[in-house]
C-alpha cells in the first residue's frame, strides 16, 4: 500500500514538472521567439536545471509541443488482443475489430500529449516545421503499437497470419486517422465520430474502386 502511494506521489510530481516545463517553453517561445527560446532559459524558468530539462524532453520543440512518451492504455490493447464476439444485430466482426484498432490508436497518441491550447496554436501557426516533429511523434507511436502488438502476438499464438492481421489494421487506422485529421486539427485532442467515420467511408470508397 505505501508502495502505491509513493508511487502515486512520484507520478504527481513528474506530471507538474512536466507541465512546469512546457508552459515555461510556450511562455518563453511567444515572448521570444522559437529560434530565440534556449533550452537553459526554459530549464531555469521551470526552475530545474539543463539536465533534468533532458529527462523529461528531447528537445525545446517538444517541450513547446508539451509532448511525452506515448503510454498504451492496458485496456484498449486488451480489448484489441481479446476481442469479444458482437451480439446478434452489432457491427460485423470485421468492423468491430477495426473500431478497436482505431480505439487503441487514438488513446495512444493523444497519451503523448495534452490538449493543444490556443497559445500552442498561435506558435505552430508561426512556426509549421513544429507540425512536422508532431507527425513524427505519432508515427513513432503507431510503430511502438506495431512492435508491441507483434510481441503479444508471438507470446499467444503462432500464426503469421493473426499477427499480420493485427499490424495489418494498426497501420490502417494510423492511415485514416491522418486523412480525417486533415478535416479535423482537433481529432486526437478531442476524436469526432463523424470525422472519422467520413474517413473511413472514403477508404471504402476506394478499396471498392480497385477491386
Amino acid at each position: 500500500m505505501q508502495e502505491e502511494v509513493t508511487e502515486g506521489v512520484r507520478d504527481r510530481k513528474r506530471a507538474q514538472t512536466h507541465r512546469r516545463i512546457h508552459e515555461a517553453a510556450v511562455e518563453l517561445t511567444l515572448r521570444d521567439g522559437l529560434a530565440a527560446a534556449t533550452v537553459s532559459e526554459i530549464a531555469e524558468r521551470a526552475g530545474i536545471s539543463r539536465r533534468t530539462f533532458f529527462n523529461y524532453y528531447a528537445s525545446k520543440e517538444d517541450a513547446v509541443l508539451g509532448v511525452q512518451e506515448p503510454q498504451i492504455p492496458p485496456s484498449a490493447l486488451e480489448a484489441f488482443l481479446h476481442p469479444t464476439p458482437p451480439a446478434p444485430g452489432e457491427d460485423p466482426p470485421g468492423d468491430a475489430r477495426f473500431v478497436q484498432a482505431l480505439h487503441l490508436t487514438v488513446t495512444t497518441m493523444a497519451s503523448i500529449g495534452p490538449r493543444t491550447s490556443a497559445d500552442v496554436r498561435t506558435i505552430v501557426a508561426t512556426h509549421p516545421e513544429l507540425i512536422d516533429r508532431l507527425r513524427a511523434h505519432r508515427m513513432a507511436t503507431q510503430d511502438l503499437l506495431v512492435a508491441v502488438l507483434t510481441e503479444r502476438l508471438a507470446e499467444q499464438t503462432a500464426s503469421t497470419r493473426a499477427s499480420d492481421s493485427a499490424r495489418a489494421l494498426i497501420l490502417l487506422a494510423g492511415v485514416v486517422l491522418r486523412f480525417a485529421y486533415g478535416d479535423d486539427p482537433d481529432l486526437l485532442d478531442d476524436p469526432d465520430p463523424a470525422a472519422i467515420q467520413k474517413a473511413l467511408t472514403a477508404f471504402r470508397t476506394a478499396l471498392k474502386e480497385i477491386k
